[in-house]
């Protein structure tokens, strides 16, 4: 039998069967490999909501609980729960003293990791960024407009979309908390309903570092205790005289050790590098993954902008950042942006049962 040998038209033919083929399926594989790691990360991110709630639903006569977001360069964003453990009178940035509680982590309920690339950030008004000791560079935001409203949305009144600044200090120092600054979802204990407390708390997350540590008093360092939640409770009420003068820096908001966090209620799960080609950016920060450059303090890093002016203008770029999750990011001089161009999912927290409600823009 002869065998005859494949053309050189007919192999060109397979060749470009075969690419059209591959260009139909790897765009269809790319789409359902994002669609899963975006079911993931709201998967991770309910079942962290749901914990911090069963843990106050659990706290009868105990503390409300929380689920506090934090970044980490080498980690990406987690979510772990907390409860309260006390409260005591912290120092504030201009001179006065505030009550503020305090948040131990819980520690039966592992952090939540949420899948590479994915970020969430927490709404607030404009009115609540006026706190000098929260998010101080957004003191000034107070756009003019703002909120999400169509397609049921509820009218909360201009605010920013603002993002967990908790790995953007000097772990090698005690007194760089300031720089540390976070949100949270709060449940109150034994209801589980959403928190009507909406001031800040310091939220107990040692620094990674040995250094500048040091017994006070009665009471030894952090990185040595073998239980958080007691350490933290003796801190806060214990009459030795060392510890109660030194309480700001162990427990307080300019402690290293602490983050400084507000609850919201509404948060957007989205993706960093979209966010960054939305707003027409270069990419992101190779060694954060974020917009921030890395350094001892929340900075943005210019590099990545290609209009500087959004880099030098902390509001500005807030302000461009809420228009993009809320869809309403003007791409050019004519159109106004939609949802489907923000390819973010925006939650308003369920007030009962903790469920994400998303809304729809």
């Amino acid at each position: 039998m002869i065998r005859r040998a494949y053309t050189i038209v007919e192999l060109l033919v397979v060749i470009v069967i075969g690419a059209l083929l591959l260009g139909i399926a790897v765009p269809a594989f790319q789409s359902i490999l994002s669609s899963s790691k975006e079911s993931m990360a709201h998967n991770s991110l309910q079942q962290a909501i749901y914990a911090a709630r069963d843990v106050a639903v659990g706290n009868l006569g105990g503390g409300d609980a929380a689920a506090v977001f934090f970044y980490d360069a080498n980690r990406g964003l987690s979510v772990g729960v907390f409860e309260k453990v006390g409260s005591f009178d912290d120092d504030t940035s201009t001179g006065g003293i505030i009550q503020r509680d305090v948040f131990a982590p819980v520690s039966t309920v592992d952090a939540v990791q949420l899948p590479p690339g994915y970020m969430v950030r927490g709404f607030v008004l404009g009115t609540v960024l006026r706190d000098p000791d929260w998010y101080e560079a957004l003191n000034d935001y107070a756009p003019a407009s703002g909120g999400i409203q169509p397609g049921g949305g509820s009218d909360r009144g201009p605010g920013a979309w603002v993002f967990p600044e908790t790995d953007f200090y000097n772990p090698t120092r005690q007194n760089d908390g300031a720089d540390r600054q976070t949100f949270m979802i709060r449940f109150s204990a034994g209801t589980g309903e959403l928190s009507r407390n909406v001031a800040s708390a310091v939220i107990l997350d040692p620094r990674p570092s040995s250094e500048n540590r040091s017994p006070t008093g009665e009471l030894e360092p952090v990185n040595q205790a073998e239980d958080l939640r007691s350490w933290a409770v003796r801190a806060t009420t214990s009459l030795d005289p060392a510890v109660v003068s030194a309480r700001p820096m162990l427990i307080g908001n300019v402690s290293s050790d602490t983050v400084l966090a507000r609850p919201v209620t509404d948060i957007a799960l989205y993706r960093e590098l979209r966010m960054a080609q939305m707003l027409g950016l270069r990419g992101l920060n190779r060694k954060t993954g974020t917009i921030y450059k890395r350094k001892d303090t929340p900075e943005i890093d210019p590099a990545i902008f290609r209009n500087s002016a959004d880099a030098q203008d902390r509001v500005r770029l807030e302000t461009k950042i809420t228009q993009w999750l809320e869809g309403r990011l003007a791409l050019d001089d004519n159109l106004e942006g939609t949802a489907s161009e923000a390819d973010s999912l925006v939650y308003t927290i369920n007030a009962y049962f903790g469920d994400l409600v998303e809304i729809t823009r």
